[in-house]
């Protein structure tokens, strides 16, 4: 999908083109009632209902589910979900909202059981209370580090833990253009994305309230200066800010010091000064895993804190590969004990780095 005129051209007015946004409702043509209907429809509900019919509906999307369909599942009419989806089914809401919940807490179990479960760190306790505190003063939080330490998929989960229908996850696009931020955020709200972009624009800020977060992840690609990022790339974060402005939503921003920099003392703080002045706090995260997140990670595999070669192999992993690498090791270590029948050890692990090495090794 593109625009046939970016609204940094001062024509947002115009269409994206695409073969699947007849109508205005882009990319998912079993369920007909787009996300920000369903926002609205339930933004005053207590937050277990609006929570299980923004869930059950983001699940109708993804599956490409009609309300007849959906209907099905969980042994209701489907002019039934219809209504509950659009906010007209009035007190006699609890009965189909728990039918709801019911389903979308066993397909969350499912899911669960088929990937490895989040380790909880300090680093991850530290950036879910920004998280936290953001969405409850209203307020903008930034999170600044350059290595990769495990940021996003502490943020991702911070979604799952607390989504109540209310936390958004975000990646900046490349480039940080406002109309690609602009799709991202419409696709991930289940709007449709065949709109007139002056039409997209006002139904995401209308999606919004004064209880969710929005968290902004790799903020950095809206800053200039850098390869491949325009001067406009500055109003994608000006977009944002007029969503907090008149939503009244927490937001999160996690980003590289490139944005710290820009922000404090750079080419483009005067721009940023009105963004900086809404902060809540601005946590500068360390470089690499404490000694007692690394302890964790080893606990979650029931390992002892590393030591020797070990502890050497560890510490040169986090250093130039950086935490994925050094979980994968763990990962394919545990696949190693499983084959050979075998206790996780340190000796596994050395010998899963080992192979490893070997594979990049010429032939």
């Amino acid at each position: 999908m593109h625009a046939a005129s970016h609204p940094e051209h001062g024509k947002e007015t115009e269409d994206i083109q695409s073969e699947e946004t007849k109508g205005g409702i882009a990319a998912f043509r079993g369920q007909r009632i787009p996300g920000d209907v369903v926002f609205k429809a339930t933004a005053d509900l207590p937050d277990w209902q609006r929570s299980a019919i923004r869930g059950f509906h983001a699940y109708a999307v993804e599956h490409d589910l009609s309300n007849r369909e959906l209907a099905k599942l969980i042994k209701f009419g489907d002019a039934a979900i219809g209504t509950v989806f659009r906010g007209k089914y009035g007190a006699k809401v609890d009965g189909i909202a728990k039918a709801m919940k019911d389903f979308i807490d066993l397909e969350g179990k499912r899911k669960e059981s088929r990937k490895l479960p989040f380790i909880v760190t300090k680093l991850a306790t530290k950036m879910w209370d920004v998280c936290d505190l953001a969405r409850e003063f209203q307020r903008m939080g930034f999170l600044f580090a350059d290595s990769q330490i495990g940021k996003s998929a502490a943020l991702e989960e911070y979604q799952v833990r607390n989504n109540h229908g209310s936390t958004i996850y975000t990646e900046m696009p490349a480039g940080g253009g406002k109309v690609d931020y602009m799709i991202h955020l419409a696709e991930i709200l289940k709007i449709g994305t065949g709109n007139r972009l002056r039409e997209m624009r006002h139904r995401i800020i209308e999606s919004f309230d004064d209880r969710m977060l929005l968290i902004v992840d790799e903020a950095h690609r809206a800053i200039p200066g850098q390869p491949g990022v325009s001067k406009s790339a500055l109003g994608t974060i000006e977009f944002i800010r007029e969503i907090f402005n008149r939503k009244k939503c927490g937001v999160v921003f996690c980003a590289t010091n490139v944005f710290r920099h820009a922000m404090e003392d750079g080419a483009v703080a005067l721009v940023l000064k009105q963004t900086k002045r809404r902060r809540l706090c601005a946590m500068q995260l360390p470089n690499s895993p404490s000694r007692d997140d690394l302890n964790t990670f080893a606990a979650a595999y029931d390992l002892e804190p590393s030591s020797g070669i070990a502890r050497e192999i560890e510490t040169k992993m986090i250093d130039s590969e950086a935490l994925g690498m050094w979980l994968l090791i763990l990962r394919m270590a545990q696949k190693l004990a499983v084959a050979e029948e075998q206790n996780l050890s340190w000796g596994l692990v050395v010998d899963a780095h080992n192979s490893l090495m070997k594979m990049e090794k010429p032939s």
